[in-house]
């Protein structure tokens, strides 16, 4: 994906009129990386993507964690992401060379991570390895980590959707590999759906869930064999929420998050392998708030936007 510096951006709309059934992977690459915290008015939010690998297996698993390298307090997260040094879960990952320094564990995080912290048993200033959404409660100062409204609510409304297109290349000696991907602990053969559930914060500070609840489903994968005899395989992942779920502030709590991936998607790289890439949308998702400041609008509705890539590819640095 690009390796553009992070900054401080308005609300966006990147895929304007596309049409996210068909994502365009080049089109998708080629997209700036939010990964500073938009906003609209008094609402901050924003979108991240993990890959990597871990246990022998290249793909997507959310369960590794940086450990506490990053900004501990709301206010140092933005200062951070003004300054251009912005949080990710990233683990022996180099982002200027797209390449990783330990070939057992690597990760690569993109987009905008939630402040302080992505998981909700996680300490200040660690990030898991996860893809999801954070939206905050109102605040009269955005982008500063203060000025959240006393009692203000921020709702993300059932049915919020998002999408994300799943691209694996491996070399022609892997067909093996492209036959035995699992989603899960299942052989990718077809198409799969699963649930996940509401998952509260313990022990973050800021952070009031982990999860909400939804439904996820990924199609069957399409298999092409490229050019130069590489084999390409694709799918798209979609995940949908089925319930409210609603921010209140009450002491230091700010945000609300969603997951949007299956637990995992697992690749064997025995056979070798050449990039593993996850690029994430929302594609409809309604924000309500209440205790807004004045001018601020009671709903915030995204539509196709905040695409964000993060692709490891089989390259040590």
């Amino acid at each position: 994906m690009t390796n553009e510096q992070p900054r401080s951006i308005d609300r966006r709309t990147v895929t304007a009129g596309m049409a996210w059934a068909v994502p365009a992977v080049a089109t998708a690459a080629a997209a700036p990386a939010f990964a500073s915290s938009p906003v609209t008015g008094g609402a901050e939010y924003g979108l991240f993507v993990t890959t990597g690998l871990n246990n022998g297996e290249v793909g997507y698993d959310g369960t590794d964690d940086t450990g506490e390298l990053h900004p501990k307090t709301p206010a140092a997260y933005f200062a951070a992401v003004e300054a251009g040094d912005n949080p990710e879960s990233d683990i022996n990952w180099n982002d200027g060379s797209q390449c990783f320094s330990n070939s057992n564990l690597f990760r690569n995080g993109e987009g905008s991570f939630t402040p302080v912290t992505n998981s909700g048993s996680g300490e200040d200033g660690s990030y898991v390895s996860t893809s999801g959404f954070w939206w905050s409660v109102p605040t009269m100062t955005p982008k500063s980590g203060d000025g959240y409204v006393p009692g203000s609510t921020a709702t993300l409304q059932k049915g919020a959707t998002f999408t994300t297109l799943v691209e694996i290349i491996l070399p022609p000696s892997a067909s093996w590999t492209a036959d035995n991907i699992r989603v899960g602990s299942r052989r990718w053969t077809g198409a799969q759906s699963g649930k996940r559930v509401t998952t509260k914060a313990t022990t973050a500070t800021h952070l009031a869930n982990q999860m909400v609840k939804g439904d996820w489903s990924i199609t069957a994968p399409q298999k092409t064999t490229l050019a130069d005899g590489s084999i390409k395989v694709t799918g798209t992942v979609t995940f949908k929420t089925t319930e409210d779920y609603t921010v209140t502030q009450s002491g230091d709590t700010y945000y609300g998050q969603v997951e949007f991936m299956p637990n995992n998607i697992y690749v064997f790289p025995g056979y070798g392998w050449t990039s593993f890439s996850l690029t994430s949308c929302v594609t409809d998702a309604t924000i309500s708030y209440t205790g807004q400041p004045e001018g601020m609008d009671p709903t915030l509705t995204l539509s196709n936007e905040l695409v964000t890539t993060s692709t490891v590819q089989n390259r040590r640095c």
